[in-house]
């Protein structure tokens, strides 16, 4: 299978079925397979070849998602990226793809214009159609077009190339192929159990994996979408949750403490809530357990992935959270995921070591990075570049990222593990601990700390949570406070913001 066949068999079955729903506007399964056919054939007479590479670069709508599965029907390859003036992947991406095409909004335009990338370009549309001398709407570009031709596609052919934020390093692009999208989203679609009665609310954005993910499954299983872009009023969508019968949602751990810490949740009651689900990062306990709270009939499902796993590796069943506080449970239909050493032999119950995964669902590689693929993707898997450890019974817990660990002198110390418990303290929005220069340690944990509106404990009080609950080394040697953390455009927290120049400093005696 296609991943644009996900949407064709939906629209066979259903076509008068409601496939997504937007502030002000619905449209079917059949009127959205009917646009997506028509971008495709726009795309083919402006003379893009099957392979050839798409930027996509609008906020989540009923135009992106026609013109996502338009591209895919076109035979060429997907690449979502963030749209507007302050992309930090844009640039990145055209030098390293260079498309024959993009779809992109006025406010990114400007951008692909001065990259020097637009003599490359076969066509470019904006807001969905662009080409010298000719500008047309989204009505207009989808005009009834037949000429459509189907091009020799097959499931090990990519559909998606999903450039990385950044957050480590220059943004990567990760190569998905359609048999990688498709065995995930169906192995998603089994666990979560979705069918085409549930009605998922959007708030992630589509050029995040997890957010796509979203798309996929939903899609596959002829459920509907609704959209929401205005998460910055977390009310909005708790409206909307209510008001269009919401089956479904998700979220990373920022959004969660948005909805407890920034919103009227406790005052309101979702019927139709059936699950939800969090990925993109560890959800702290406490978080977690705040939110089992406030929110206790409504199954919660625990999720870990990589954008290197088309979406997801493990999730916990809901069942099992309160007996595995901590875990990212076991790995999915389809995939296996192991704990091994440095050697490369499997680590036995409890032992620290990196994850590894395999599956139809692990990407191919990088795109135009031959060295780095050849580094994380081998005869053992993919290499996740996270550290932990395996209970007895198979369990999962993450303790953090290679990336992530702090070197205090000849101690290694997770970033995640400090986070976890500054996260207990009541007054806490939302913590993140980064590495500072020390001159004598080398390195020491610095707490950046977002408090809940119209509380303010005192530095010491921070303190002397993690002192009494750590090994000193592990102690933050400061705690910064900021009015929010700074995120990426999928919500999580920029740690790379936060390092800042890393000047030397000394440990602060509270």
């Amino acid at each position: 299978m296609l991943l644009q066949d996900l949407l064709s068999r939906s629209a066979s079955s259903s076509p008068a079925s409601v496939a997504v729903i937007e502030p002000g506007r619905a449209v079917t399964y059949g009127e959205l397979e009917q646009c997506a056919a028509e971008v495709a054939s726009r795309l083919q007479r402006a003379g893009v070849r099957a392979g050839e590479r798409v930027v996509l670069a609008l906020d989540n709508s009923i135009a992106f998602i026609a013109c996502y599965f338009g591209i895919l029907k076109a035979g060429a390859v997907v690449v979502p990226l963030p749209p507007g003036r302050r992309s930090d992947r844009m640039l990145p991406a055209l030098r390293d793809c260079t498309p024959s095409a993009c779809i992109v909004d006025e406010a990114t335009w400007p951008v692909i214009a001065a990259s020097g990338a637009v003599e490359e370009l076969r066509t470019a549309l904006v807001p969905c159609v662009w080409s010298p001398g000719q500008r047309l709407t989204f009505q207009e570009m989808t005009a009834r077009a037949d000429d459509r031709r189907r091009q020799l596609v097959s499931e090990h052919d990519l559909a998606a190339i999903i450039y990385t934020s950044g957050s480590t390093g220059a943004p990567r692009g990760v190569m998905l192929t359609h048999a990688n999208i498709c065995a995930n989203t169906a192995s998603i679609v089994e666990y979560l159990a979705l069918s085409a009665d549930d009605r998922m609310m959007v708030v992630l954005p589509f050029y995040y994996v997890y957010g796509l993910s979203l798309l996929h499954t939903h899609i596959a299983a002829g459920g509907s979408l609704v959209l929401d872009n205005r998460f910055a009023f977390p009310n909005v969508v708790l409206n909307g949750i209510r008001d269009h019968a919401v089956t479904g949602f998700a979220g990373v751990p920022s959004t969660f403490a948005m909805l407890l810490h920034r919103s009227n949740l406790r005052q309101m009651s979702f019927p139709a809530l059936r699950y939800v689900t969090q990925a993109g990062g560890p959800m702290p306990p406490a978080r977690l357990n705040e939110w089992l709270g406030v929110v206790p009939d409504v199954p919660f499902f625990v999720m870990y992935g990589a954008t290197e796993a088309s979406a997801r590796l493990a999730y916990v069943p809901p069942s099992e959270l309160a007996a595995r506080p901590g875990s990212i449970g076991r790995a999915i239909p389809g995939v296996d995921l192991k704990v091994l050493r440095e050697d490369g032999t499997v680590a036995g119950a409890g032992e620290v070591g990196e994850l590894v995964a395999r599956g139809a669902n692990i990407s191919p590689g990088y795109w135009n990075a031959p060295e780095e693929t050849k580094a994380r993707f081998g005869p053992d898997g993919y290499r996740t570049g996270d550290l932990g450890y395996a209970d007895s019974e198979g369990f999962l817990y993450l303790v953090g990222r290679l990336h992530d660990m702090i070197k205090v002198g000849a101690h290694r110390v997770s970033a995640q593990e400090i986070e976890d418990i500054v996260h207990e303290h009541p007054a806490v929005h939302e913590a993140a601990v980064v590495a500072a220069a020390h001159d004598l340690l080398g390195e020491v944990p610095v707490a950046h700390v977002a408090l809940r509106q119209g509380v303010l404990p005192p530095e010491s009080e921070l303190i002397a949570l993690c002192r009494s609950r750590l090994a000193e080394h592990k102690v933050p040697a400061r705690i910064i406070f900021h009015d929010e953390l700074p995120k990426s455009g999928a919500g999580k927290i920029d740690k790379r913001a936060l390092q800042g120049g890393g000047a030397e400093m000394e440990v602060c005696d509270v």
